[in-house]
């Protein structure tokens, strides 16, 4: 299932927009409209966490949150 999600920085974290949620091809997420930085990802996705070592789903949250789209 694709949630909507509006990307703002670093303040609202989520999993699969961070540079650590080990998602190589970027296959869980992608642009809804892009220019007003509205994103979709998959909500039930589950990669590992490079910082943590551990599963974790797309839609958690860390403070450990580094924006891998800017």
């Amino acid at each position: 299932m694709m949630a909507a999600f509006k990307l703002d920085g670093n303040k609202n974290q989520r999993c699969a927009f961070c540079k650590y949620w080990y998602d190589q091809t970027n296959q869980y997420i992608k642009p809804q409209d892009a220019k007003h930085g509205i994103w979709k990802f998959e909500t039930t996705a589950k990669c590992l966490c490079l910082k943590w070592n551990l599963q974790k789903g797309a839609g958690m949250r860390c403070e450990k949150f580094e924006n891998k789209l800017g």
